[in-house]
């Protein structure tokens, strides 16, 4: 049959596969799933857009009621799609986007008042 000299090589071929494909399979599937959480990312950052604005145009809810709604509208969203809700990522990306949207349409008269906030001695 097999001598012993052939048994062991066998045998150390087939450990030196497995020591080289399964961290290589590992890796590969640590990366696939990188990369659907991305893609992921990139479709929520699209509907989250949307969201804010759709929001913005409800004048009698306060910032936080319009928070609450994207947030609601999201989870629903990624309930459907099967993407993992993480509140906490998804409230700083609307608090960026709120950011950004109110630079952005600043008017002259806000930046004279911030000013004026600024140069008050006794505000906080």
């Amino acid at each position: 049959m097999y001598s012993t000299r052939e048994i062991i090589w066998i045998i150390g071929a087939i450990l030196s596969i497995c020591a080289t494909g399964i961290p290589s399979i590992i890796g590969l599937v640590r990366k696939t799933k990188q990369f659907i959480k991305e893609r992921d990312w990139n479709k929520i950052m699209q509907i989250l857009y949307a969201l804010v604005m759709d929001a913005e145009k409800f004048s009698n809810y306060n910032g936080q009621e319009k928070k609450e709604f994207v947030k609601s509208r999201l989870a629903v969203y990624t309930l459907k799609n099967k993407i993992i809700f993480d509140e906490k990522r998804f409230e700083t990306a609307i608090d960026d986007i709120v950011k950004l949207t109110r630079e952005v349409n600043k008017r002259e008269r806000d930046c004279i008042y911030q000013e004026e906030y600024s140069n008050n001695q006794y505000s906080y």
